[in-house]
């Protein structure tokens, strides 16, 4: 069979990057530096590059004299010419395709991609499937359950499709690649009904040898879970026949895709229909040589990881680094370490205290200090230039001279209005360790500032099994925890500047009817994230339709 062989020959190009990433991050002031100037040349003619003087620039130094911090609404301009077609805006080297930001509730955001982008992100991608296959060498013996978002959601008015990139990297692997290593077609990602989606991507996958669960997003992966139970007598019958009966009936161009998936295996289905008889109808048993997940693990994400043991058992779970539609910033080095791309993109970072002072002086990588955060800045390829993606890192390490860092949270989702400096890490820290204290489960929570009567917090919450029977002792317990996080907090409550927390109770199934709802308006299902501190005010509106419970005020200390 081809698969072994396939994984053999990707260990040895992975070593080979491994290997010059090895010499690259004990140096890597001289990489950056290097990789830097290498953009700027190759654009020194384009609209962005003209306008900044590229042709003089000769240092990093130079490039920061010459382009200030950029965000969106800076580069705009360009992207819209772009997207119009016209030539040469941020880059020389046109972009074939844009990716769209997976902000939910919001307006999305073209970010530009060129093929030296692609180049720059696979790079990343190398080092960490090596290092991966490396941590889990059972990887081999089968095949990569992934799901993805589509990689043509439309065309923009110069007529260059827009998508999601993790769509349009499936596309652009080898064929032997998705033969063997990534099986599931493409088509099967761009049903539209959503129930039907999940059906078919478990139809299909019920028969592969599946080793690893590959997708961004721990809550989908906990509704793939769901879902193999809810569909698991139909899915039993539908494998024994050769047929499939998802909800809603499938296009054509579907079910040409997976013809070949839909043969009578009256064996296999004996196989699931035991387990099933047994109570087993679960990842583990159901893929015996299931051996890792690899999604996000970190900020929001972190609190659905929770669930994942109840559909996926004690199979391990690794995060699959820190990256976005705008740049990869991190490998998987193993041990749940991961290193600064420097072999990716450019990078510049400003401290976090600084640049809420107004002080936005930029640092580079090998500048950092361990233990402090930062606003991180991308420059790459596909023409964003010192973008300011608005995320919070931490560094926690160092490998050679290049640090190790960890996604915190976005910028935005810090909330002070009355100087109490609450961040999503706390708030989702707080809730799992109320959780464990009162011995309960969430299944979806964020958490409100209202600021009358007086400034105070809503906890909106769904449970997930029996629901703590006094949500008072629950906001007292809530309440307590975001304390003893942060000490700011601590002295507005104390102070009586931000009044009691209240508890909205959810009623059961609100969650999924948010993503549904969301999934409708067209954000991809992998990539949608609710924040668990100040959602957009269209998340609070949606959340509110489904027809919250009566607020229960927490008591007085």
């Amino acid at each position: 069979m081809l698969r072994p062989l396939l994984y053999k020959t990707f260990y040895t190009l992975g070593k080979r990057e491994v290997a010059r990433f090895d010499r690259d991050a004990a140096a890597p002031d001289l990489t950056q530096s290097r990789h830097l100037l290498e953009i700027i040349r190759r654009n020194q003619s384009s609209a962005f590059g003209k306008k900044h003087g590229f042709s003089s620039i000769q240092s990093v130094r130079d490039f920061q004299n010459a382009v200030a911090i950029n965000d969106y609404d800076s580069l705009s301009e360009y992207v819209n010419r772009a997207a119009a077609g016209e030539t040469g805006q941020l880059t020389v080297e046109d972009p074939f395709m844009f990716a769209t930001t997976s902000g939910t509730a919001g307006e999305r955001k073209l970010i530009p991609v060129t093929r030296s982008y692609i180049k720059e992100f696979r790079r990343a991608s190398v080092v960490s499937g090596f290092n991966l296959l490396k941590s889990y060498p059972n990887l081999t013996r089968g095949i990569a359950l992934s799901v993805f978002s589509p990689a043509e959601e439309g065309r923009t008015a110069g007529g260059i499709p827009f998508g999601a990139i993790s769509g349009r990297l499936y596309m652009e692997e080898p064929k032997l690649i998705k033969r063997f290593i990534s099986p599931i077609p493409y088509e099967v990602f761009i049903i539209k009904h959503y129930e039907s989606r999940y059906y078919t991507l478990l139809r299909l996958a019920l028969v592969l040898p599946v080793t690893v669960v590959y997708t961004l997003n721990p809550s989908t992966i906990v509704m793939l879970g769901k879902r193999m139970k809810a569909y698991a007598e139909q899915l039993v019958r539908d494998i024994a026949n050769g047929a499939i009966n998802p909800p809603q009936g499938l296009p054509q161009e579907v079910m040409d895709s997976i013809k070949p998936f839909l043969k009578p295996n009256p064996e296999r289905a004996r196989e699931l229909a035991k387990l099933l008889e047994q109570d087993k109808f679960d990842a583990p048993h159901v893929w015996p040589d299931l051996s890792l997940i690899s999604c996000w693990t970190k900020a929001a994400a972190s609190f659905y990881l929770q669930d994942l043991p109840a559909y996926f058992g004690s199979t391990p779970v690794a995060d699959i680094t820190y990256g976005a539609s705008e740049g990869r910033g991190t490998v998987n080095l193993g041990e749940g370490r991961q290193a600064l791309s420097i072999r990716s993109h450019f990078f510049e970072f400003v401290a976090v205290d600084d640049w809420e002072s107004g002080n936005k002086k930029a640092l580079l990588c090998h500048e950092l200090e361990v233990g402090r955060e930062y606003y991180i800045l991308f420059t790459t390829s596909g023409g964003l230039y010192r973008y300011h993606i608005n995320d919070i890192v931490k560094v926690v390490g160092w490998y050679n001279r290049t640090p190790l860092i960890e996604f915190l949270h976005k910028g935005g989702n810090i909330s002070s209005f009355t100087g109490e400096k609450l961040t999503e890490s706390q708030v989702t820290e707080g809730m799992l360790a109320a959780q464990k204290e009162l011995n309960f489960r969430a299944r979806f929570f964020t958490l409100l500032p209202v600021f009358r009567p007086e400034p105070h917090y809503e906890l909106y919450l769904e449970f997930d099994g029996p629901p703590v029977s006094d949500e008072t002792v629950l906001a007292k317990a809530f309440d307590s925890h975001l304390r003893r996080l942060n000490i700011e907090y601590e002295a507005k409550r104390d102070s009586h500047r931000l009044g009691e927390i209240k508890v909205v109770r959810l009623p059961a199934e609100s969650y999924e009817r948010l993503r549904k709802e969301l999934v409708g308006q067209g954000v991809p299902d992998a990539q949608i994230k609710v924040s668990h501190l100040n959602p957009k005010s269209q998340i609070r509106q949606m959340i509110e339709e489904f027809g919250a419970a009566a607020v229960s005020p927490m008591g007085s200390h």
